[in-house]
């Protein structure tokens, strides 16, 4: 059997629901974003394809911290790690013994992680719809104005000022579909949390070594 690794943050499930729209909607990711220190939670998150059927289903813990920090852990039914100080990213898949290792640079800015993390001015790089109440969030949408971009839009559903969801439909017509669960806003999270060692015995693909030497 195929197995398809979900990507969240860089790759990423279409929404249908009957829109209400309030006359003076308020913007949830602004006030998510005003005190935003840092995140941890529980995730569940879905795979599904153009005809909505759901093609993997996936568990893990995230941790994200300002400024630019990250720790994404898919722990059922496979490991991998995405992690970044905010400057390198660590990409590691357990099952196949294998890391690669990306510099950040200011790729981050148009992705969900920039989002969330609050790197970038939205307006900069996304068109933003406020979509008001829907099922108990309050969802806005983000459309990217690069037309390069790997996904063609971002939701983000929002319970008072904590983010519940995320739905972000990609380029191939797959959804993702990612569910926050138990989540802790602004507390302690250890800086070591954002760094990778390297475990012995792994095949490393290191990108900012081949960057460096294309650029020689």
């Amino acid at each position: 059997m195929i197995k398809f690794k979900i990507n969240a943050f860089f790759l990423l499930m279409l929404f249908q629901a009957n829109l209400s729209f309030a006359e003076e909607a308020k913007d949830p990711l602004q006030e998510f974003l005003s005190d935003f220190k840092s995140m941890e939670a529980n995730f569940v998150q879905s795979l599904i394809n153009e005809n909505g059927e759901e093609l993997e289903r996936t568990e893990g813990i995230l941790h994200l911290q300002q400024p630019g920090k990250f720790h994404w852990s898919y722990e059922i039914p496979y490991t991998q790690k995405i992690i970044s100080n905010g400057d390198v990213l660590w990409v590691f898949d357990e099952d196949l013994e294998q890391l690669t290792i990306r510099e950040m640079g200011n790729a981050i800015d148009e992705t969900p992680a920039g989002i969330i993390l609050g790197n970038n001015d939205i307006s900069e790089h996304f068109i933003q719809v406020n979509m008001g109440i829907i099922e108990d969030h309050d969802w806005i949408e983000l459309t990217p104005k690069n037309l390069e971009a790997q996904y063609k839009n971002i939701r983000l559903g929002f319970e008072n000022t904590t983010l519940g969801m995320m739905i972000i439909v990609d380029n191939l017509g797959q959804t993702t579909r990612i569910d926050f669960l138990d989540i802790k806003k602004n507390t302690d999270i250890s800086s070591s949390l954002f760094e990778f060692k390297i475990p012995e015995g792994v095949d490393v693909i290191d990108e900012r070594h081949a960057l460096i030497t294309e650029s020689e």
